[in-house]
């Protein structure tokens, strides 16, 4: 079997949004959509830095009263006049106007062929280790192919076109004008220079090889068996394609140099070797009749892992929700939602081996400092930042003017987990002083600022918000709607906290090892040791707001409360059990039909965290049965109707942090460093009886990982010295002791 392969054996078949199951191929940089149509093929073309609208919103005006009076409502137990969404009604009183801009496709490259009779044999795929997509079909005696993938090295997109006699195929590009520019195209029998005519965006097409071509009726009519097709994608700055005396196969060989290192960097094997190859249609109807297979588990985990790496680089923005794979303008969500999308995309880079994919991340957000300081400012008279769930380019203002987003503080302290542990991986002290450090303490700033007491001296958080949900008693009785927010602008939601605790962790031992801010430390010790503790509630779980007049509510996708556990390592089996069982009943409690795509990944995590694979991996099959098309593109929520995710009528958009999600997911059931310890093949469920991963990544170094039914062998190696507990399976396999670039082998 080609466990790098994915195949289906029809055309992009989403009626009214073809793109959707399209085949997804990129660099980091451009992006392309491919349908795979024969007659009529649309190639829907994406830059990474291609966004239109929003507004940046000028000066904000200083509403702090606002937020001060809001508090007041809060401590006041006056809930419901606290969430009529009052800052934002303040903003828009003082002729504050602020929206987040959206990325749009650059245009369509259009190809048009004349089959002669019907076709037989289709088939379109990705061979995933190489970044190259196919479509392939037979019409009479005729094999016609065409290959294509995104060049890293070159930033261009390399079509083969092949079949095994001479064939006609027309050829233009529609520029997209949503943005209101105007377009012009220039065509010759070689060339297709498609732009605004600003010269904002385009795209210029050359034909390479052996072929005659003619320009007729605004198209180029192309004549061949063998030819290439060199497409640059450009915005802001164009250049021509440097192709001259290259074939494909060379341009080939130099792009998998620079992507298939990366994909190599971490692999994973569930299917048996022996296993026949299945396509994709075919594994997704086994998991709807029954649960997902390991096969299906491993190529959506081999899926997920392609698409980080074809929307990366490290020249472009981070990797957005929908990747670089903006299949139509003005898309749900499509900015970075930083209270779950943003850090759920990149939960996997770390044990994946894509620790520097984190730069990215770092510099757009860090960029955005002096913004982010009038932000603290201005909405609540604090020093520091403040970090907007919702951020573009050029936009990092209050541009979601919904009080389940202004009133969020956490943003900035939850990104800074991932700038953490980009240090704790790659080791990099500048990148510590000079960037993580500075916007740490930003964060641990606006705290330290906004943290306000009750009669008795303990520390509140007023307002506070656990992304997205509202206490169970603030509910009406009437309401259903899972998706409302009806009330979310409480106090002391328990993520809150959470975040902040784990952030000033973060921070003092930052300063320890930088031997910076040193006259600080015993301010930020003492804010951290005045947070309050968890609270259980009546139903044995981890509360979500610790208040004793705030009640639960398990109808909802976010699970933001369980954060100290997942993704956070703040509590765990050993060192916490009481937490850890608290934990555990929260999310046994959480109601399927609330959860979406995403949030069933995340609820895997936390599975997986607490050692339950089965529910872990079920958490998968339903994933694979509501929220998987045929092209393993995951969706929001079940566009048919089955009960298993939110029920939301003619609404599932596309969501890729849901691939990224269950990377994550099936990672963590495999393995788990954490601090003293290595926890090996913590949440194996049954299905999964053998297998092997190579090159998991701890901070320290690597794990490989062989099992089946009969045992367990881990080779551990370390990059620097470390010691540790070993677990597999959940039972202490003893410490190992290890000197820089030294290993041991574990067999049980």
């Amino acid at each position: 079997m080609n466990r790098h392969l994915i195949t289906v054996h029809h055309p992009a078949s989403w009626h009214g949004e073809l793109w959707r199951d399209a085949l997804f191929l990129g660099n980091g940089l451009s992006g392309i959509l491919m349908q795979g149509a024969i007659a009529e093929e649309t190639i829907r073309c994406n830059r990474f830095d291609l966004w239109h609208g929003g507004n940046p919103g000028g000066e904000i005006p200083d509403i702090s009263d606002t937020f001060r009076d809001m508090r007041a409502q809060i401590l006041a137990g006056q809930y419901t006049e606290a969430n009529t969404n009052r800052m934002a009604a303040a903003l828009a009183e003082k002729g504050y106007r602020c929206a987040p801009e959206v990325p749009h496709p650059l245009g369509n490259l259009k190809i048009k062929t004349e089959p002669e009779t019907i076709f037989k044999d289709y088939s379109r795929g990705i061979d995933l280790r190489r970044a190259e997509g196919f479509v392939k079909y037979r019409i009479g005696e005729t094999e016609y192919s065409r290959r294509v993938f995104v060049s890293r090295k070159r930033d261009l997109v390399v079509f083969l076109m092949e079949a095994d006699k001479p064939f006609t195929a027309a050829y233009r590009f529609d520029v997209f004008r949503a943005d209101g520019r105007e377009a012009a195209e220039s065509l010759t029998p070689d060339t297709i220079d498609a732009r605004t005519t600003d010269n904002a965006y385009g795209a210029k097409i050359r034909f390479a090889g052996e072929y005659t071509a003619v320009v007729e009726n605004n198209r180029v009519y192309v004549t061949g068996s063998r030819y290439l097709v060199l497409m640059r994608l450009w915005s802001g700055e164009e250049a021509e394609p440097d192709i001259e005396g290259f074939s494909y196969e060379d341009l080939l060989e130099e792009h998998t140099a620079l992507y298939t290192p990366l994909y190599d960097a971490v692999s994973l094997e569930l299917a048996a070797e022996e296993e026949p190859e299945a396509d994709t249609e075919t594994l997704l109807a086994e998991a709807y009749q029954d649960a997902a297979s390991p096969a299906l588990l491993e190529k959506m985990w081999r899926f997920g892992r392609y698409l980080f790496i074809s929307a990366f680089s490290e020249k472009g923005y981070p990797v957005p929700l929908y990747g670089l794979w903006h299949g139509d303008d003005n898309m749900p969500w499509s900015q970075y939602v930083a209270n779950e999308n943003v850090q759920m995309t990149y939960w996997h880079t770390l044990t994946g081996g894509l620790a520097e994919a984190l730069r990215p991340l770092i510099r757009f957000y860090t960029d955005k400092t002096e913004s982010l300081r009038e932000c603290a400012k201005k909405l609540f008279g604090c020093e520091g930042i403040w970090l907007s769930a919702y951020t573009t380019p050029n936009v990092s203002g209050p541009c979601v003017p919904v009080g389940v987003i202004i009133n969020w503080i956490s943003g900035a302290g939850w990104i800074s987990r991932h700038f953490w542990d980009c240090y704790r991986y790659t080791g990099d002290p500048e990148l510590l002083k000079d960037e993580i450090l500075p916007f740490m303490r930003e964060a641990a700033l606006f705290f330290r600022d906004y943290v306000t007491t009750d009669a008795d001296g303990n520390t509140m958080l007023v307002p506070s918000v656990s992304p997205e949900n509202t206490p169970g008693n603030l509910i009406p009785p009437y309401f259903t709607e899972n998706m409302g927010h009806i009330a979310p602008a409480v106090k002391n939601a328990a993520m809150d906290f959470a975040v902040m605790k784990e952030l000033l962790t973060h921070l003092l031992t930052a300063i320890d090892i930088t031997g910076l801010y040193t006259e600080e430390r015993e301010g930020w010790q003492a804010l951290l040791d005045s947070i309050p503790p968890y609270q259980i509630n009546g139903d044995g779980a981890l509360a979500e707001w610790i208040a004793e007049d705030l009640d639960d509510h398990y109808y909802h996708r976010h699970l933001s409360h369980i954060y100290p556990l997942f993704p956070g390592e703040e509590i765990d089996s050993r060192r916490t059990p009481e937490w850890f069982e608290a934990c555990r009943k929260a999310v046994h409690l959480r109601k399927l039909g609330g959860q979406s795509g995403w949030s069933l990944t995340h609820m895997a995590n936390i599975y997986a965290r607490l050692g339950e694979g089965e529910n872990a991996v079920q958490c998968l099959d339903i994933l694979t049965k509501s929220a998987v098309n045929n092209a393993l593109v995951t969706t929001h929520n079940d566009w048919r109707h089955m009960g298993m995710t939110l029920d939301l009528e003619n609404f599932a958009p596309v969501q890729l942090d849901a691939n990224f999600g269950l990377v994550s997911a099936l990672q963590e059931m495999l393995f788990c460093p954490m601090e003293g310890a290595l926890f090996l093949l913590p949440a194996l469920p049954d299905r999964m009886k053998a297998g092997c991963a190579k090159g998991l990544c701890f901070p320290e170094g690597t794990v490989d990982l062989d099992w089946n039914e009969t045992g367990v062998v881990a080779h551990i190696h370390a990059r620097k010295p470390y010691t540790a507990e070993v677990f597999v399976r959940g039972k202490s396999a003893g410490t190992v002791n290890l000197a820089a670039r030294e290993s041991t082998v574990i067999r049980i």
